[in-house]
């Protein structure tokens, strides 16, 4: 069955250089044009759309004006806003009608693919639930300005590694906690890593984009709003989950982007509780107390007060902000792996690291959720379990 499309612009030649560029997928998809937000409307009440694509500045009906209204119209189909860089921070903060962001100017495979990525992970932008929380806080994490300009760089035919290496040297944040990452045991280079350069070649440029992400979001975030919760333990535990995840990718497969991929799953796992636990504060408070009073696990007190879990949250978030859907899903199903649709090495991965943190760390000292061994099992991996915990142990005990 074809997918129905949708692209609002008031610029006649960008729609016309869309029509072009994706003639090649009228097979799979039926794109429908129009200039007007008003004449998109028109569309919608005659055609049920998979994807609506928006530009954010028209004149009249802007881009969330009439993202609000498809919401409204066709609350099932995708939501994109497309609009240039120097409008990105504005959007990420403000625009909650919104799955996805593209940027100007978007060459074809990178339209294709994120179109494509938006449709694999539909059962998760469209949870009514998870968007209903996300929509109630006052503002989403704001995005900060090196992973959009990383993000630019990457979005490039040819992104220069040099220059990205420059914007993170002008980070003195980011720069130190990169060196550190791949100087750690987990990413068993014998030789030391003394260049930023050298350093973002050897970590892998989507790694390094979740990596800006997260040191971002964890170390700048108002840690005011929740009295005894430290976020510096929480990222703490999320960058060596992240590490426990690559190790054992490594010992299951020689793909580097699937290895890749499931450390930045890991490092981004708990990246919901961000905002349960600083817009939320007093809510996610009675949920800790509820978590350490019963002895855990915390998602179903979490489901209990917000409808869905920090997993959830955090899978929507990461999906809004363009990462590989395999990533989105591992973060989704972490704690709920036999529910995993794609590739599941990513989910399994975060799922055994996860726990395995948690077992292993002298800090971790409340309660966490169990292993799944049934789903272990079915998987086929059961018999692998004790390599991986010996060779998380090893590397834990070497030192970072």
């Amino acid at each position: 069955m074809k997918r129905n499309i949708l692209f609002v612009d008031d610029d006649k030649s960008i729609l016309d250089s869309f029509r072009t560029m994706l003639h090649f997928k009228r097979k799979e998809w039926k794109c429908f044009f129009a200039l007007t937000g008003e004449e998109g409307l028109a569309i919608l009440d005659d055609r049920k759309m998979d994807v609506v694509i928006a530009d954010m500045r028209m004149p009249g009906m802007d881009g969330a004006d009439f993202l609000k209204e498809v919401e409204k119209r066709q609350p099932g189909a995708v939501r994109m806003v497309l609009s240039g860089y120097s409008d990105m921070k504005l959007l990420l903060k403000s625009v909650k009608h919104a799955h996805q962001f593209m940027s100007k100017p978007c060459g074809s495979e990178e339209m294709v693919e994120t179109i494509r990525r938006v449709t694999e992970l539909s059962y998760i932008l469209q949870d009514e639930g998870v968007r209903k929380v996300v929509a109630g806080v006052d503002s989403l994490p704001a995005i900060p300005d090196l992973y959009i300009e990383i993000s630019r760089e990457l979005g490039c035919n040819e992104p220069d590694i040099r220059q990205i290496a420059r914007l993170v040297e002008q980070d003195v944040g980011i720069a130190t906690t990169l060196m550190r990452v791949v100087n750690s045991s987990f990413f068993g280079f014998y030789e030391k890593v003394s260049s930023p350069a050298r350093a973002v070649t050897l970590l892998g440029l989507e790694a390094l984009k979740g990596l800006v992400l997260g040191v971002h979001l964890f170390k700048e975030i108002d840690e005011q709003g929740l009295s005894g919760y430290s976020v510096d333990k929480l990222w703490g535990h999320c960058l060596q989950t992240g590490y426990f995840a690559k190790t054992i990718a490594s010992m299951e497969t020689d793909d580097d982007l699937l290895i890749e991929d499931c450390f930045i799953s890991g490092m981004l796992h708990d990246v919901g509780k961000l905002v349960l636990v600083t817009e939320l504060g007093d809510r996610y408070a009675r949920v800790l107390d509820a978590t350490h009073e019963a002895g855990g696990p915390v998602g179903p007190f979490e489901t209990e007060e917000f409808g869905m879990t920090h997993a959830k949250v955090g899978a929507y978030l990461l999906g809004l902000w363009g990462f590989q859907p395999r990533v989105v899903e591992a973060v989704h199903g972490h704690h709920v792996p036999d529910r995993c649709r794609m590739d599941c090495l990513p989910t399994l991965t975060v799922h055994v690291a996860n726990v395995l943190q948690h077992e292993l760390s002298s800090e971790s000292g409340y309660a966490h959720s169990a292993l799944n061994e049934e789903w272990l099992e079915t998987s086929g991996r059961s018999d692998r379990l004790e390599a991986w915990r010996e060779a998380c142990m090893q590397s834990m005990e070497q030192g970072e």
